[in-house]
């Protein structure tokens, strides 16, 4: 299902929300940071100033005379103004006042109800509203040459003006935080635009789909499908090509390298060299296999490689197969040719007026098909062998040769194994016929008969002609891939059928002499191992 937010947007909003968490923590940690530091800062400026003035000789010697205000007075208020506090009060030990920002306030007694410690003699630093608002206090008892003492100090700073101080901070940190999370909506646009570049400006939901799609395409294709990386890590693989490695559709091999999985893989070779090798015979698990490897490219580089392989029995299945219908083809023009030549024949006597010879000519015809049709019914009742054998007999007379069936052959219907039965009896005959229309001593005498007999426990079936023989070179290697007399790109049919019989537990094998070529085979009614 489609989305409406798109990846890019979604990059961008997070990455933002991100920045924003952070960008409020670490303002909010450092604001209270600065709210204490700036307090701290005010309250140890308001004590250190409140020591320098209670130390100040002058300040004690202000207190023997009769009017100290006049003295203390001018003194702290110059002292104020250039330290910057809003007041500095020096007072007796009667809290009466010596000096004050408000000369009014001169010769009254102190407020705030914070001075206990400090009448006490100790230092102290506290909050407390006074006649100018809510300040913090620096308190410090003043003490004459005896130690005794005799008065106290305080100076203060407002709360107001020392918000607004923080305020002006807490704004450059505010500019400067917002400086960062521009900075960070740059950075995750043109991540996010690197992302999608990355993807192929997929969205995340089509790529969910692509993937689904190049599952589905891996597992119905009949090809073993293997991926690696460029370290040679599989990357991909489908069930076809776990069952011809041998292994269980459950065993998990994405990860492992390619080389504990298939030793002899050229796809190393493939991720080194970059180039494609197609068509290429490679032994997987005993089986022989059809292996096309390509490298994959991603900006000039190899990033990884695949390879698609087939069981060459398959393929060569198949090719026997278009063979099989290349030959099914010549005996339905076989068929035709014969009927053609009959019609031809009568035709020729119809017009000559020879109707007993046409009469006689066409019960003659009748009697030989009516013969081979009542033996077929009355010892081969399976239609497909009877169809393959009538087929290569029309074949066989359209080429001078003579093709029998051995009259003791018995076939039940259905066939045990009819594929294989048809595949035997497919080869052998279009062998045969080969062998003989090749030979240079085509005669009468060229023959081929099949024996097929449906026995107990086993199917037997034999195909002897008269030809020429096998090549001695040849004759013990008959059966493997690729070998034949008939020259290149030939020799899979007896290949295809020995595996076929192997497959099922039968026996198949050939005797040949210069006389003539004897195939037989020995099919179990019961599958063997």
């Amino acid at each position: 299902m489609k989305q409406n937010v798109k990846l890019r947007t979604k990059i961008n909003i997070f990455v933002v929300l991100i920045i924003m968490l952070i960008l409020i923590l670490v303002i909010s940690v450092l604001s209270f940071s600065v709210i204490q530091l700036r307090f701290r800062d005010v309250g140890n400026r308001a004590l250190i100033l409140s020591r320098t003035i209670a130390d100040s000789p002058q300040i004690r010697e202000a207190f023997r005379k009769k009017n100290p205000a006049a003295v203390i007075q001018p003194l702290t208020e110059k002292i104020r103004q250039e330290t910057g506090a809003e007041f500095i009060v020096v007072g007796n030990m009667d809290l009466i006042r010596y000096s004050h920002p408000n000369p009014a306030l001169i010769g009254k007694k102190m407020v705030g109800g914070d001075n206990n410690s400090v009448l006490h003699g100790k230092e102290s630093i506290t909050q407390a509203v006074g006649t100018l608002g809510l300040s913090i206090r620096g308190k410090v008892p003043i003490f004459d040459d005896y130690h005794h003492q005799i008065g106290v100090v305080s100076v203060g700073f407002l709360i107001e003006n020392i918000w607004n101080d923080i305020f002006a901070t807490l704004e450059n940190i505010g500019m400067v935080a917002g400086i960062g999370l521009l900075l960070g909506f740059i950075g995750a646009h043109l991540l996010s635009g690197h992302i999608k570049k990355q993807i192929f400006n997929m969205e995340p939901y089509e790529i969910a789909l692509l993937a689904q799609n190049q599952v589905a395409i891996m597992e119905s294709i009949r090809e073993g499908i293997l991926a690696v990386d460029q370290e040679g890590k599989i990357t991909a693989c489908n069930q076809e090509a776990k069952r011809i490695m041998g292994l269980d559709l459950s065993d998990e091999i994405i990860g492992q390298p390619i080389q504990a999985i298939v030793p002899n893989s050229r796809l190393p070779e493939v991720l080194k060299e970059g180039v494609s090798q197609m068509d290429q015979p490679i032994i997987i698990q005993n089986t022989l296999v059809v292996a096309n490897l390509i490298p994959i490219w991603l900006d000039g580089n190899v990033i990884g490689a695949v390879s698609s392989f087939r069981d060459k029995i398959e393929l060569d299945q198949i090719n026997q197969q278009l063979h099989d219908v290349g030959h099914y083809l010549d005996d339905l023009r076989s068929q035709r040719h014969e009927f053609m030549n009959r019609l031809h024949a009568i035709s020729g006597m119809i017009q000559l007026k020879e109707y007993d010879q046409v009469t006689k000519f066409i019960s003659q015809v009748n009697q030989e098909q009516q013969l081979l049709m009542e033996f077929f019914l009355a010892q081969v009742h399976d239609p497909a062998v009877v169809g393959i054998i009538i087929g290569k007999m029309h074949r066989a007379k359209e080429l001078g040769i003579q093709l029998t069936v051995d009259p003791t052959s018995h076939v039940l219907d259905p066939c045990p194994h009819r594929e294989v039965v048809i595949s035997i009896l497919g080869n052998a005959i279009e062998n045969s016929l080969e062998a003989l229309s090749k030979s240079r001593e085509i005669h009468q005498n060229s023959t081929i008969c099949i024996y097929i007999n449906d026995q107990a426990d086993h199917l037997e079936i034999k195909v002897h002609d008269t030809g020429p023989g096998l090549d001695p070179k040849i004759e013990q290697h008959i059966f493997e891939d690729g070998i034949s007399s008939k020259g290149k790109n030939r020799g899979f049919g007896l290949t295809i059928v020995h595996r076929l019989v192997s497959n099922i537990g039968g026996e198949i094998s050939i005797a040949s002499t210069s006389t003539g070529t004897v195939l037989q085979a020995t099919l179990p009614k019961q599958r063997g191992d």
